[in-house]
Parts: structure tokens; sequence; C-alpha cells
């Protein structure tokens, strides 16, 4: 018997019958310190207190500065301010404060992210402190946030619009452009999909199923020599 799981449960057997329980280094220590114990039985309690005791420590890596996180047994500390130039003092005694606060943190100059983090630690400092009017603020502070951010960074969509080549050999002239013009309105206000008043529904794009529908020669409307993903 030589595997650790086959010693494990031989010493746990032992240590349940005798103490009841889990295994323990205390609990070890007493099964080979008993009067009546085997060889077996210290063989196995110095095997377990040996495999404890000599563990290797993982050694925990000290967080990149800025983060906030602090690991255990490390000489930095949570509200440590590491940058004292980049700090930006919150103030929410009362719910004025916290108005005058998250007003300066919507005008500084500072990235979106930052802000977040800012307007995220007052609102929870708040919460912590029972002021929940001020924690309310904040957080509609950094919903405007976002919604300012999404209406800055419109979502980037194609211009192009493809078709099955079969169907747009079948188009007239006037449809193809109708399509395209759908496209082109589409993507200017940021949008991935044409209004479906675009749509030709005449069943001739139909197919069996999505690796029927994928196989087939898709080609750029504007220019059908072309394939959908040529530039």
């Amino acid at each position: 018997m030589s595997g650790h799981k086959e010693y494990r449960g031989v010493l746990k057997a032992r240590i349940s019958k005798l103490y009841g329980g889990d295994v323990t280094i205390e609990k070890a220590r007493k099964l080979k310190a008993r009067p009546g114990a085997t060889a077996r039985d210290k063989q196995l309690a110095n095997w377990f207190i040996n495999m404890q005791t000599n563990r290797p420590l993982k050694k925990r890596k000290d967080p990149v500065v800025g983060t906030g996180k602090k690991p255990k047994g490390s000489g930095r500390r949570l509200y440590t301010d590491e940058n004292p130039k980049d700090t930006v003092p919150i103030k929410f005694a009362t719910v004025a404060d916290a108005r005058k606060t998250i007003a300066k943190v919507m005008k500084i100059n500072k990235p979106y992210a930052r802000k977040i983090q800012i307007l995220t630690v007052l609102e929870q400092r708040a919460r912590v402190m029972g002021k929940m009017e001020q924690a309310r603020l904040a957080k509609v502070a950094k919903e405007k946030l976002k919604a300012q951010k999404e209406k800055s960074s419109p979502v980037k969509a194609t211009r192009k619009v493809c078709l099955p080549k079969a169907k747009i050999a079948s188009m007239s002239q006037a449809e193809r452009q109708k399509v395209i013009r759908a496209k082109r309105t589409a993507a200017a206000q940021g949008k991935k999909v044409r209004s479906s008043k675009s749509f030709i529904r005449d069943g001739s794009t139909r197919s069996k199923g999505l690796r029927d529908w994928v196989k087939q020669d898709w080609r750029q409307v504007g220019n059908p020599s072309k394939k959908c993903g040529e530039k």
C-alpha cells in the first residue's frame, strides 16, 4: 500500500473509530502518542503530519498598483492612496456633497472607465453607510455615463448588402437599388440590419436549412462579380 489515497483511507478509518470526525494534525498526534499505538498507527500519523506541515505554500504576487486589490500578507492596504496626483476627492456626507462630487466627476478630463470607477466607489461607500439617496444618485450618474458612451460610439455597420447570386440575377435594377439604399440608410443610423420593407419576399432565397443557406454563392448586390467578403 503506497498510494496517498490508500494511506488517507486507512488513517481516516482509524481516526473516525477512535476520535470521530475528520483527520487533523492534533488527532494524528493523539493516535501515535496513545499507549496502545501500533507501528502502523505511528507510520500513518507521521505521514499525515509531515504531509501537512511540509506542504509548500503558494506565493501570491502583489497585485498591480492601482487595482485596489490586496492579497493576504501584502504590505499594501486597500485604501492606500497609491497615486495622489490622480486622486479625485469624494464627499457624500450630505446629498448636496454627493451632487457636487458627481457633477465634478462628470466634467473632469478622465477616461470613461475611471469615471465609472469613482462613481462606483461613491455608490458602494454610501450604501454601506446607509446613505441610500447618495448611492442612488451615483448609480443614476453611472447609467447616464453609459448612455452617453453608447450614443457617442455607434455600432459600426457595413454598407454592403449581399444576397445569393441566383437571387440577384432574378432581381430588377429597381429592386437592387431599393435594397442597396435601405442598407446604406441602416448603416448611417448605426444599424446592422436593413429595414424589413426592403426584403424581397418571393421565396427564391429559401433553403433547406442553415448548412444549405451558408453554401449558397453569396454576392454583393451592388457588384455581383464580387463575393460578399471581398473589398
